[in-house]
């Protein structure tokens, strides 16, 4: 570039920027790449390349796929790292003890429930964009939200048998418009969740993401959620322990499933640091977990009693397992006390301790007398 060229036009940047008071205008040299959001799942974040700020990130697909769990586990990472998370629950199915089971501060976490209309909930996303005082929103889910033109009519209530064509599609056309240069400027990282719909083509029945184009056009990542085959789910392997027909002490090895396989496709992305658009990738999904990086069935044998035993036969059985050094009185009460009420923790306690004195009388019933050391 001339350099007298150049200086009129640093001249007549400086203008617009002071008419402005902003800087509109730099050279993209000067532009500070945008910091990301991590789910904290290295494979996770090594597909998407990290949710970046700024930006819109879409998360959509089937009923129980894992969708809410997978931002919550980012919120949580997102904490740990010291910013502020908010999460607009609009299908009021927030639960507190789950999101805490996967790590998530809930004193810390901004949570809105009561929003009634879409517009409500996309004016707080507004407000905080504008006071930068948040580094992430989550959105569950956008076909939940009901524009105040679907509930009232000047002021009236509609009828439900009313039709209202293509309200939340307009709402959020104009949301994004209005509001995509502050969530820029504010730096916040931005999922909203979506449900599929079904499409009806000539031949198949394809699933789609609804809520009108402008949530394609504004996306800066659009992230497929599926199960996968059931035989790739994540399973559980557990050595058995009953009592044969002779009571004898027996284990037998069985598999169950404790999860599902989930399957992410990016189906958009602007990220260099992304997989490529239209890439697959397979996650195990734990029941009591959430997303983990990799699961093997063979690293961790649980060991349990038969739970279709009667109750005197697992005490046998329990008792059994102690005397042979299967498994330790206190660790069995630990493992098996988890998430119970403190009456039942007191009673299995006592119980405990009534086998412990049983299986101390046993072993000196059946110690050796001691040798008369008089000749």
């Amino acid at each position: 570039m001339e350099n007298e060229r150049r200086k009129l036009l640093i001249e007549s940047m400086k203008k617009i920027n002071k008419k402005s008071k902003d800087s509109l205008i730099d050279f993209a040299e000067n532009t500070d790449n945008l910091e990301k959001i991590y789910s904290g799942l290295s494979s996770i974040d090594k597909f998407t390349g990290g949710f970046q700020k700024g930006n819109f990130t879409i998360a959509w697909g089937g009923e129980s796929v894992g969708k809410s769990t997978l931002v919550l586990q980012t919120i949580a990472n997102c904490q740990k790292e010291g910013k502020i998370a908010c999460y607009l629950d609009m299908e009021r199915s927030f639960d507190s003890t789950r999101a805490k089971q996967l790590g998530v501060n809930l004193e810390e976490l901004v949570l809105v429930s009561k929003c009634q209309t879409a517009e409500d909930a996309l004016e707080i996303i507004r407000t905080f964009a504008k006071d930068k005082v948040v580094d992430l929103i989550v959105l569950d889910s956008i076909q939940s939200m009901s524009p105040k033109g679907e509930q009232e009519n000047k002021g009236k209530e509609r009828e439900l048998a009313s039709q209202e064509m293509a309200q939340l599609a307009r709402t959020l056309s104009k949301f994004f418009r209005v509001v995509a240069p502050d969530i820029y400027r504010a730096k916040i990282a931005c999922i909203l969740i979506g449900q599929v719909r079904l499409s009806l083509g000539s031949f198949i029945v394809r699933a789609e993401l609804s809520g009108g184009l402008a949530l394609r056009h504004f996306a800066y990542q659009s992230i497929f959620m599926r199960r996968g085959q059931k035989s790739d789910a994540p399973v559980q392997k557990f050595k058995n322990y009953f009592l044969d027909p002779d009571g004898q002490l027996r284990f037998q090895t069985i598999s169950e499933e404790v999860g599902f396989d989930t399957v992410l496709k990016l189906y958009k992305t602007k990220s260099s640091d992304s997989a490529k658009e239209g890439s697959e990738i397979h996650l195990p999904f734990l029941y009591d977990k959430g997303f983990v990086d990799n699961y093997d069935s063979n690293a961790d044998i649980q060991i349990r009693i038969d739970p279709e035993a009667p109750e005197p036969e697992q005490e046998k059985i329990q008792e059994m397992m102690i005397e042979k050094g299967i498994i330790q009185e206190e660790k069995f009460v630990e493992d098996h006390l988890k998430e119970k009420s403190p009456e039942f923790q007191e009673k299995v306690q006592k119980e405990t301790e009534k086998l412990r004195d049983k299986i101390e009388q046993t072993k000196k019933k059946r110690g050796r007398p001691p040798k008369n050391k008089e000749k």
